[in-house]
Parts: C-alpha cells; structure tokens; sequence
C-alpha cells in the first residue's frame, strides 16, 4: 500500500548563522582561539573532528568539548568567555554583513508564494536582529518573527525553536520547511517534526554525511542549487517522489 503524500509545507523558518548569512569562519576562529587559551591547539579541520559542535553549536556544548580536552582542566565556563570577546573582536573588522549568495531570491519566492517566513537562532535576540539588519534581511521578516535562544528553554539540538516558530507562523511543525547549515539544527528541525533542507558551508564529506543521519531531505550545495527551485516546487505541492539537489537524494 502507498503512503500518502506529505501535506504540502504552509510556511518556512530559517537559521541564521552559517544558513542565511556565513558568519560561522568568524565563530570558527574565536573557538579556536579560546581553545589555544585552554592549552588546545587544533586546525580548523580538526576542530570539525574533535568538536561535534563546533558548527551550529550551541555555545555551551563547544565549550563543553574543549574542556574536555584541555591539558590543565579548564572549565567550559572559562572557554565560553573566552570564546565571546574574541567573536566581538572579528565581527568589529567586518565594514558589512552580506547574505549568502541566493538567499534573496529564494526569501522573495517564498513571499511571492504567500509563505509566512521567521528565523530560529541560538544567537542571542539584540546580536541575530543586529546581523539581519546589517544583511537588509529583517524586513523580510519582521522582529516578531525571530526566534533567538533566550526565547527557548532548550537550544538545538532540541527542536524548542522549531515548534516556537512553527507557533508564531501559525502551522503545525510538520507543515513548516526549515533551512539549516548544522548537523545539529536539522536534528532540532526534525524532532520537532518539520522537513529539513540542508545548505552547509562546510565542505567535509564525513560532517556532510551526518545530514543524512539525521534525517534531512537533502542537501543542496549552495542557495543557487539548480535543483533547489525544483525542489521547493516539489515541497511546496506536496509532491512525494524524490528528486536530486546537489548530487543527494531528495526524500521530499
């Protein structure tokens, strides 16, 4: 017997950090640094090993993964202060803040489609509204429609932010589409229920495997995929056959 096909999604929530703008090198670089100051010296590469974290987060956690490594026993707590100064410090060079390249056009197709949208962050509220304004996306958007980690109980991987913006767009959690850049985000988007597309940054075949893991339905390689337009299509009918996005399978 045939399963029936997915309701079509009714609305689509995105991360911010790594998804709708890279900022992830930064946050890259200031755990690196903070780890050189708990006595742990690591590439970024081997950071991406040794640090299951490391993109996507949540802060704690990271710093949680360096302590445990530090050689004189330094606590998570001391990493993560370390880690914030040194974030603020990189982010202060930066003369401007650009969205990933696509990202509009997707956004204004979505809108044009009369999807409601909101973002789910584990950054902090003032910081991910200061970077979508910078980026001209909050407009797109709207302040309402932000989900940032003080507005949660739990942080991803815990699908708290996903059910809250499922609530403010007004759909149930399976009807909404999320976009993530984490292994650790799409794990939050599907406990809470949601289909989830990954749009990593980063290029490592073993983290880019983990997405399948964790039960995406595909993995586009960038926001100018040639198969993301088909894709949304598909989702967005509710359609149920597979197609491919940047060389993955589509479980749509």
């Amino acid at each position: 017997m045939t399963a029936p096909a997915p309701a079509p999604v009714a609305a689509v929530a995105f991360d911010l950090d790594g998804t709708l703008v890279d900022l992830e090198h930064f946050h890259h670089a200031a755990w690196l640094a903070a780890a050189r100051q708990a006595g742990v010296t690591l590439t970024r590469e081997e950071a991406l090993q040794r640090l299951p974290h490391l993109v996507g987060g949540p802060d704690p956690l990271v710093a949680a993964e360096i302590a445990a490594l530090s050689p004189s026993g330094a606590p998570a707590e001391e990493i993560l202060a370390a880690k914030h100064p040194a974030f603020e410090e990189l982010m202060g060079g930066v003369p401007e803040i650009v969205p990933r390249a696509g990202v509009r056009t997707v956004l204004e197709r979505l809108r044009a489609r009369g999807l409601p949208l909101a973002v789910g962050t584990a950054t902090g509220r003032d910081t991910a509204l200061a970077v979508l304004r910078r980026a001209g996306l909050l407009e797109l958007f709207g302040e309402a429609r932000v989900v940032a980690a003080q507005d949660v109980p739990r942080l991803k991987p815990a699908p708290d932010v996903y059910l809250a913006t499922a609530r403010l767009l007004g759909v149930p959690a399976e009807r909404q589409l999320v976009f993530e850049d984490s292994v650790t985000g799409a794990a939050a988007a599907r406990a809470a229920g949601s289909r989830v597309v990954a749009v990593p940054t980063v290029r490592d075949p073993g983290y880019l495997r983990r997405f399948d893991e964790a039960g995406a339905a595909a993995v586009a390689g960038d926001w100018a995929d040639p198969g993301l337009a088909s894709l949304l299509d598909r989702l967005l009918g509710g359609g149920s056959r597979g197609t491919a996005v940047g060389g993955a399978y589509v479980r749509a």
